[in-house]
């Protein structure tokens, strides 16, 4: 849990600083960037949600 946490910040940080970099040029190659690490964060927590359930149920 430590990891995606982890991830999460690094992501969030990142994403802010990419949208701090286009506020700064206006050029929209950071705004692609910040969408895919923004997917990237949302598909890995839905990942990782799926499996927590799946365990859940096995070991019930």
């Amino acid at each position: 849990m430590i990891v995606l946490r982890l991830l999460l910040v690094l992501g969030l940080a990142a994403i802010a600083g990419l949208v701090l970099a286009w506020l700064f040029t206006k050029d929209a190659k950071y705004l692609r960037i910040a969408t895919r690490i923004l997917r990237f964060i949302v598909v890995l927590g839905v990942v990782v949600a799926l499996v927590y359930v799946v365990e859940r149920l096995l070991l019930v």
